[in-house]
């Protein structure tokens, strides 16, 4: 394809225009006051592609093909941006790059921080703002929390009952909600620790035990290893003046110690327990009580030390175990009608929260016995543990009561039980020995139901 003369003419005219407005450019660029007409171009720029409705044009702006192409490249490039749409976060791929939804991430991730990622400013400050707020409230509320406790003015006055009411239900539980009543921040050094085993000290090996109990179950819920510590070497110090109520206290306040060790209330750990007191005991009880301590620990049966206050002989045998000794006591009662022994027979076994168990089981054997005299040594048995307060109404009560709902079962081997019932309970309220309150529940014999053959 040949090119005409006039063709030639017109490229080389547009060439001489092209390069004459590079050379005008330069110029410009070049002169002092570029950079205020670049930036005054760009401002117009901006000014026209964004949201305003003013139609005018300015000069330098670009061409409306132009302008229409830039856009476009514009809306392409923030689709394909990583940055959030509501303007958050710092636009970083997800997961650090390991995938998008319903994947594990890249391999290690799982061992990043909660807030290892990336933060922009706002974020950050975001952030530090939540966290100083949640603090802040959290701080708020354990001070409110902390004046609404009652303070301890008086330990015979506010934990004395406490501890008593343990002694009765046994329920640690309900010992650690009832000392969270009280601001204990004054009493964190085991002077309320000191005080409690105080009060077991006067009190028999069953109390010993319960408490024993106690200081293991309020471990690390009330109290802390340095309580333990600190109530204990206020224990040891102050030994002789508690030797003048109690004067084997040297060997309880060992035993307590030693059970202490064995519950992991007082780390022990190669003996430093004991070592902290080498050159510095004070007295000869104390260190009567610290050797007594030392040798229950060495002998490694920690098996002997949780039966250290002889538990099992007392109140702590299983339900079936005492309801057994009981049937036993009875029968040795009805045998040699001692009511002396019984009574002290019924005291070994330190269970006042159990009596309704043998006045249940005594009155049950009196009825299978079906005798004159099996009435009158049960009555007698019945005056005299009322009169002395050894069976007390509440208990005495709950056994009746308990025997009254199993009548018709009784009745499958004694058929005149109710009969026999009646006579009793007559005699015992002739006695005084039983109210109103539980002789209106004695159970009614029932009419025998007629069927189809009875009536044949």
């Amino acid at each position: 394809m040949t090119t005409t003369s006039a063709e030639k003419a017109e490229v080389d005219a547009l060439i001489a225009q092209l390069s004459s407005s590079q050379e005008n450019e330069k110029k410009i660029s070049s002169s002092p006051d570029a950079t205020s007409s670049s930036s005054e171009r760009k401002h117009i720029y901006i000014r026209q592609n964004s949201g305003s409705n003013s139609t005018a044009q300015f000069s330098g702006s670009p061409s409306d093909p132009h302008k229409h192409l830039l856009q476009k490249n514009a809306k392409l490039s923030k689709k394909n941006d990583r940055k959030s749409r509501q303007g958050k976060g710092r636009g970083l791929a997800k997961k650090g790059g390991g995938g998008g939804n319903f994947t594990w991430g890249s391999i290690g991730s799982e061992l990043l921080d909660e807030y290892a990622e990336d933060f922009d400013e706002d974020d950050l400050a975001d952030l530090q703002y939540n966290n100083a707020k949640e603090k802040y409230l959290a701080e708020t509320a354990l001070t409110v929390q902390l004046e609404q406790l009652k303070l301890i003015e008086n330990f015979d006055k506010d934990i004395k009952p406490i501890i008593d009411e343990y002694f009765v239900n046994g329920d640690a539980n309900d010992v650690a909600q009832s000392l969270r009543k009280f601001d204990l921040r004054k009493h964190g050094d085991g002077e309320l620790l000191a005080y409690i085993i105080t009060v077991a000290l006067e009190k028999s090996n069953v109390h010993k035990e319960l408490i024993s109990r106690l200081l293991h179950d309020l471990n690390g819920i009330i109290f802390r290893i340095n309580d333990y510590i600190n109530c204990f070497n206020t224990l040891l110090t102050t030994l002789s003046d508690l030797s003048l109520d109690n004067p084997e206290c040297s060997t309880d306040i060992g035993k307590f110690i030693a059970r202490s060790i064995a519950d992991k209330c007082i780390d022990n750990t190669d003996g430093k327990y004991f070592a902290r007191y080498k050159g510095n005991v004070k007295c000869a009880k104390m260190q009567a009580a610290l050797d007594k301590a030392e040798i229950l620990v060495t002998m490694g049966e920690f098996y002997f030390l949780n039966n250290i206050w002889g538990a099992r002989s007392s109140g702590f045998r299983p339900v079936r175990e005492l309801a057994d000794r009981m049937n036993f006591i009875i029968h040795e009662y009805y045998d040699s009608g001692d009511g002396d022994e019984t009574i002290r027979c019924l005291k070994e076994l330190n269970v006042p929260h159990f009596f309704h168990e043998f006045i249940y089981e005594l009155m049950d054997f009196c009825l299978e016995k079906n005798t004159e005299r099996a009435q009158q040594l049960t009555i007698a048995l019945l005056e005299t543990l009322t009169k002395t307060a050894i069976i007390t109404y509440d208990q005495l009560k709950t056994g009746m009561l308990r025997l009254f709902d199993d009548m018709d079962d009784i009745q499958l081997d004694v058929p005149n039980v109710y009969e026999q019932l009646q006579s009793l309970i007559k005699q015992l309220e002739e006695k005084k020995i039983l109210n109103q309150d539980i002789t209106s529940n004695i159970p009614q014999k029932g009419r025998k139901r007629l069927t189809s053959g009875d009536a044949k």
